[in-house]
């Protein structure tokens, strides 16, 4: 399931955001507006995809 917050809960509730992050290893999509603005994802789930992409750019 898609998790999709207003960007002001980052302000208002980040220790929620953040344990969502981390309990859930999911993306959690961060509108403005009602338009995509950010993205919050687990700092380990974020080192897993630099080194894949790391990976891609050496071949």
């Amino acid at each position: 399931m898609t998790i999709i917050r207003p960007v002001t809960d980052l302000q208002r509730k980040v220790g929620e955001l953040s344990r969502l992050a981390k309990e859930t290893k999911k993306p959690i999509y961060l509108t403005k507006n009602g338009a995509e603005h950010l993205v919050l994802i687990d700092s380990d789930i974020f080192a897993e995809l630099q080194k894949r992409a790391e990976g891609k750019r050496a071949k």
